[in-house]
């Protein structure tokens, strides 16, 4: 065995899962979660001339997911749809959030979510596009992020516009909720704020709302670890507000990527501080229609699809909705990277979403 596979360690998840630490420069740490699909009976098919092994529709592409705020990745049947269309499957947690939250002795003090420039992710994106490519040269590299990671992956590809091929953008926070003008005139008090004292804590944006909608054990699907992912997620910091807008700020002057954009929103948002059934069937986070209007300015070769019922994260709303998004989006990435062969993914979307 190899130091590379060495370094693989047992995830939280479970098998398939597998983790490995990535030190970072100031002494934290981020966390490469790797998905590895699990053989078929009797382990891989074997090539011959009467029974060819068909030929996976995504297997040229590897998929690096990257989390919101305070969040962390938990979401096993995303990795396992992209399996199943031979996509290499990964996922960080970045520095003060998840897999990074247990302490190490030595470590600098931890706090959860903190972050006072969205551009010190390139360390984390470097390092894992690093193994990646190391262990799938031949593969296109997708960045496939949510929320704030979304808003840091399109900062991060404008930045280095060799590191990835492609984006998929997962509800990103391209806007301040109340729009341009409210961010031009929240930015100057918030910079002021986090000049004299970055650390200083800020109301909280969620009752709780969106984690109703999501949580298995209210009104939603999901089990995960509500420490690493808590109800009324972590405290805002002005530091962290001030990196958010100065990264929506760089963004509404125009990115230009040359990469193909594919931004997934829901239909509708519900902003309200109060719990409505409306909540079940719309983004609690985002003002959409603000999102869809900044993603304008991320390049030239840009896709927006809406979906009708989704939740803030779209692969953790109902299964019909998720479904339909595992498919559009397999599918613009194999219009895009992998000469269109897309008549496979509806299937592999029912088949994954029905088992779970």
């Amino acid at each position: 065995m190899n130091q590379a596979a060495q370094n693989w360690q047992p995830d939280v998840l479970g098998e398939p899962f597998v983790s490995r630490v990535l030190p970072l420069s100031d002494g934290q740490r981020a966390t490469l979660v790797r998905y590895r699909p699990p053989q078929p009976p009797g382990g891989p098919r074997r090539f011959s001339l009467f029974h060819p092994v068909p030929r996976a529709p995504l297997e040229s592409v590897a998929v690096l997911a990257v989390h919101g705020w305070s969040d962390y990745f938990f979401q096993r049947e995303l990795a396992e749809f992209f399996g199943a269309t031979g996509a290499a499957f990964y996922a960080v947690d970045l520095r003060n959030y998840g897999r990074n939250l247990v302490p190490t002795p030595g470590e600098p003090a931890l706090e959860p979510g903190y972050i006072d420039n969205l551009s010190h992710y390139a360390e984390e994106f470097d390092a894992a596009l690093a193994i990646i490519k190391a262990e799938q040269p031949d593969a296109q590299r997708v960045l496939l992020g949510h929320s704030t990671g979304g808003l840091s992956a399109a900062l991060y590809a404008a930045e280095h516009p060799r590191a990835v091929d492609a984006l998929v953008l997962n509800s990103p926070w391209l806007e301040f909720q109340a729009t341009r003008y409210g961010r031009e005139a929240l930015k100057p008090l918030i910079d002021a704020g986090s000049f004299v004292n970055p650390h200083r804590i800020l109301p909280g944006m969620d009752p709780g709302i969106y984690t109703r909608t999501v949580n298995a054990a209210q009104d939603g699907e999901w089990d995960y670890n509500l420490a690493w992912r808590p109800a009324q997620g972590f405290p805002l910091t002005t530091g962290f507000i001030s990196a958010v807008l100065a990264g929506q700020e760089k963004l509404a002057h125009g990115l230009d990527l040359p990469i193909p954009v594919h931004v997934l929103l829901s239909a509708r948002d519900y902003l309200a501080p109060r719990w409505d059934v409306r909540a079940l069937s719309a983004d609690t986070a985002l003002n959409v229609r603000a999102v869809a209007q900044r993603a304008l300015d991320l390049g030239p070769r840009l896709t927006i699809s809406r979906f009708d019922g989704a939740l803030h994260d779209i692969f953790l709303s109902r299964r019909p909705v998720r479904t339909q998004a595992y498919t559009v989006t397999a599918g613009w990435l194999a219009d895009v990277l992998a000469s269109g062969r897309t008549e496979r993914f509806a299937g592999l979307a029912r088949d994954v979403t029905n088992n779970n």
